[in-house]
């Protein structure tokens, strides 16, 4: 009747209901509300983290532990560097045990028994070798310490009048300037010279220390090392001990070898510069032999250092002549350690590119100087083989192992760290 809504319109009074429709010909179902276009702000139907693409995870993952990594590190160069002097000697304490642990062995063969006795005789011959060469050093100098002055002294007059009569036409007054000025400095600056002094006396009690904690770390790595190894052994897990025992076996193998090889090469270096030096007949041609010697066992930068010092006394004793002739042995031995003594004698014992070891001494040296610039190469060594002795199948590291040489200590099987037949290295 009258007064009743018609189709969909809706009844007074019924704005906020639901519209009703009815279903009849000619009537047709209302249009569906449009969607947007964009997506919404937010939506609780799914989670935030599903957004993050799967490639952003894996760095992020990457980027935490990496961090984590860093921090550990720091700290631990934090902790080494307030026992700078313990961990120094430790370390030299390990190039030590493993040059002399062959010696060890054979006297322990010969000597059978208690381990003391090979390694206390091992240790006396160690020493004894080193206070040679250091009384063999200072000897040289002090003999010959006069004739290098008065040298030195010739130089800096030639230099000084080549300075005034040469190209550069200098002054006489502006050199004797130059040297009040230098005068000068040192009068002022006593006390900094004094107070230098007395932190040069600290200096070597520090290295009488050093020297003391050394030869004392040596004795029992040399005597007991089987038992240390098996101490570090029983911190890991027993399901891991043996994997852990040929990776380390493995890695000390790599180390002993390249220290016993780099003794051999710096030897080498040393004996030719001596037999140069002696046909040039330089006075210190002993002493800085020996100077070769120990800068060859900083890979890369310590021939080159030490050459340097060889050529400028070959400088001043003989001339440019000398010189020369020395800068081209130095030339010639820095190409044999490269192409011929390295690849035939560290093949087996190190599988580093150079470019991992010149950017690990070049790091090495700025984080803790000379000590950094020693422990670089051996480091590197120790922990490649290591850590592939450890990524490797049982079998697989076992032969990682063998290929790296005669591993420390002898007569044992992967594994067997408790049982201590054998005091021999770490």
């Amino acid at each position: 009747g009258a007064g009743k809504p018609l189709g969909n319109v809706p009844a007074a009074g019924k704005d906020d209901e639901t519209p009703t429709t009815t279903t009849g010909p000619g009537v047709q179902p209302p249009e569906a509300p449009p969607q947007p276009t964009t997506p919404a702000l937010s939506d609780t139907r799914h989670d935030a983290i599903e957004a993050v693409t799967w490639q952003v995870r894996v760095a992020a993952a990457w980027v935490w532990r990496l961090l984590l990594i860093g921090a550990g590190l720091y700290i631990l160069a934090k902790v080494l560097h307030r026992i700078e002097l313990v961990a120094l000697a430790f370390a030299i304490s390990l190039f030590l045990t493993a040059v002399l642990l062959p010696l060890k062995r054979l006297l322990r063969r010969v000597m059978p028994g208690p381990p003391t006795l090979p390694a206390l005789l091992t240790l006396l011959v160690g020493v004894a070798v080193l206070v040679g060469i250091g009384w063999f050093v200072v000897w040289q100098i002090s003999s010959h310490s006069s004739e290098l002055a008065n040298k030195v002294s010739g130089s800096i007059d030639k230099i000084r009048n080549w300075l005034h009569t040469g190209p550069l036409h200098i002054k006489s007054q502006d050199l004797d300037k130059v040297t009040t000025n230098i005068t000068n400095t040192i009068k002022s600056h006593q006390g900094q010279l004094i107070s230098g002094a007395i932190t040069a006396v600290r200096t070597v009690a520090e290295v009488l220390a050093g020297i003391l904690l050394t030869i004392f770390i040596t004795f029992f790595l040399l005597r007991d090392g089987e038992v240390v190894w098996g101490w570090v052994l029983r911190l890991f897990p027993s399901r891991a001990q043996q994997r852990v025992d040929v990776a380390g076996r493995a890695g000390w193998g790599s180390f002993g070898g390249y220290m016993r090889g780099q003794v051999f090469i710096a030897l080498f270096h040393g004996i030719s510069i001596m037999i140069l030096l002696f046909v040039l007949r330089v006075p210190l041609f002993a002493a800085l032999g020996v100077l070769i010697f120990l800068g060859s066992f900083i890979p890369l930068i310590g021939l080159t250092i030490t050459g340097a010092v060889c050529v400028a006394v070959a400088l001043i004793e003989h001339g440019v002549t000398a010189a020369i002739v020395v800068t081209i042995g130095i030339i010639v031995l820095l190409q044999l350690e490269g192409h011929v003594l390295q690849p035939v004698i560290m093949s087996r014992s190190v599988d580093l590119h150079p470019l991992a070891i010149a950017l690990g001494v070049s790091t090495a040296t700025i984080v803790a100087g000379i000590a950094g610039a020693l422990v670089a190469v051996p480091l590197l060594s120790f922990l490649n083989t290591t850590i592939r002795a450890l990524r490797a199948p049982l079998p697989e590291a076992v032969a990682i192992e063998t290929a790296t040489g005669e591993p420390s200590p002898p007569g044992t099987k992967p594994g067997a760290a408790d049982a201590a037949p054998e005091a021999a290295g770490p």
